[in-house]
């Protein structure tokens, strides 16, 4: 190490003259002065600078580092409006680009591709749940010491019930069979074809799961209630994608709803009368016993001097009145049950009834096209950010972004050209290829054999193997060239 590389070193420091020099180094000034004179300095003085002039780098770097950091985090903290308006404006295009097929696709879409669903609904008012009136004659029959059956106060006539009624299997059992005229078809089917898309099944007996898949889809897709906890009314919705189907659809409801609460209340009803009829009967052949033994009682005892006498008179003839009082609340009752049998008024009242509905409810052609507007603003802003980022002028930041991309390209290419990985998925593909080939769906559309969505699933599935098949025919022929040529 020259002497004069220590001394710019030590003039770095604030070190500048020869005493300094020797100080620092804890040796003379007449040891500095002869390594001056020969322009050489100790071997053991240059290894300890050797090791201070390393630290000193790594030093310097760190500090560099960190103030990089500092720097980076002052830029992202120091980010104004200004800044996200010129970096979008630099890159408007793509905004613009994304907006445009944004608007063009959200426009094909809904004017030409979606279907559309036509609303039919009806108010109807509920009357709130009311107590059985069997609950009146099993507390009244209770306070003379009569035990009534009280298992059921609300039973499936109560028309708080009905969105209950709405979604169980059985009602929609009882509409599945019932035929409506559908446009698309240009004639009348059953429901349950219309809404599993399967018209050529009208004139045949339809399968368990057909029906199933039917049920399904009426409770979710047709049928709605909704109970407005504000309101005292409630409102059934139809949707479907005839705006004819909905209205009937909707009478028809309303209608079954009806009989299916009628059914229920008459057999409650007549549950009802076999019940008091029986009552009848046993408070009936109480009373006679009663009244005999009281009959008994005043024969034989013409005239009642005793106090005892009195008293079992007494007790009689409260027996006869309690019996008297059970079984006139029984007629009662019973005639109650008789009105109630016959009655043929509707128990829910009908506000507004359903209607021919003029234009889908889920074609809002403006609403979509504005929200489409914000999305595509949204996701071209974020693609201008992106690009923004990627043509910085960063060199460490785009030279690993490159990598990044040579490597999923290198990769993919890898991934395909692995004879070992296409070879086993086209062994794979061909050896499942009979489970997809050979089945038959349920309810066969095409080829009178496959559902829509079965075939496509197929059609995918015949692409995707032919594609592994091809790719390993050509990886097979390149292998047997390069042997060839070698």
């Amino acid at each position: 190490m020259k002497f004069s590389k220590l001394e710019e070193i030590m003039s770095n420091n604030g070190i500048m003259s020869l005493a300094e020099i020797a100080r620092s180094l804890k040796t003379t000034p007449q040891a500095v002065s002869n390594w001056k004179s020969r322009d050489q300095v100790p071997s053991h003085i240059a290894i300890k600078f050797s090791q201070i002039e390393r630290n000193d780098k790594l030093i310097i770097e760190k500090k560099e580092k960190k103030a990089n950091q500092n720097q980076t985090l002052i830029q992202i903290n120091s980010i104004s409006l200004s800044d996200i308006l010129l970096t979008i404006s630099q890159q408007i295009k793509i905004v613009i680009f994304v907006s445009i097929i944004s608007l063009i696709i959200t426009f094909t879409f809904v004017k030409f591709i979606q279907i559309p669903k036509y609303i039919s609904s009806t108010t109807i008012l509920l009357p709130e749940n009311q107590t059985n009136n069997i609950e009146g004659l099993a507390g009244l029959a209770s306070q003379f010491g009569v035990n009534v059956p009280m298992e059921n106060y609300i039973d499936l006539s109560n028309p708080s019930l009905y969105p209950d009624l709405l979604k169980s299997r059985t009602f929609a059992r009882k509409i599945l069979d019932k035929i409506f005229y559908y446009q698309e078809y240009k004639r009348e089917m059953p429901l349950l074809n219309i809404i599993t898309k399967t018209p050529q099944l009208a004139n045949i007996s339809p399968s368990d799961d057909l029906i199933s898949s039917g049920i399904g889809i009426l409770k979710r897709d047709y049928i709605e209630f909704k109970n407005d906890p504000n309101s005292s009314f409630s409102t059934i919705s139809i949707t479907s994608e005839d705006p004819f189907l909905s209205k009937q659809l909707a009478d028809l409801i309303l209608i079954e709803l009806d009989e299916l609460s009628r059914s229920y209340k008459s057999k409650t009803v007549n549950d009802k009368i076999k019940f008091i009829n029986q009552r009848i009967k046993s408070v009936k052949s109480d009373l006679q016993s009663s009244e005999e033994v009281l009959k008994i009682f005043n024969e034989q005892n013409r005239q009642i001097s005793s106090p005892a006498l009195q008293l079992q008179l007494d007790r009689l003839t409260s027996d006869v009145e309690i019996q008297k009082a059970i079984f006139l609340t029984l007629k009662q009752q019973y005639e109650l049950a008789k009105i109630e049998e016959v009655q043929e008024a509707s128990i829910v009242q009908i506000l507004d009834y359903p209607e021919i509905p003029l234009s889908p409810r889920n074609k809002r052609l403006i609403l979509k096209l504005i929200l489409s507007l914000f999305i595509a603003i949204g996701i071209g802003s974020l693609g201008a950010f992106s690009r923004a980022y990627i043509n910085n002028d960063d060199i460490g930041e785009r030279k690993k972004l490159r990598r990044v991309k040579n490597y999923l390209i290198k990769k993919t290419k890898d991934f395909l050209n692995d004879r070992r990985i296409s070879l086993s998925m086209s062994f794979l593909l061909l050896a499942l290829s009979p489970f997809y080939l050979f089945y038959k769906s349920d309810n066969p559309i095409y080829l009178n054999r496959y559902s829509l969505s079965e075939l496509v699933i197929i059609l995918v599935y015949c692409l995707l193997t032919i594609s592994f098949v091809m790719i390993s025919i050509k990886l097979r022929k390149r292998k047997n060239h390069s042997f060839d040529e070698a």
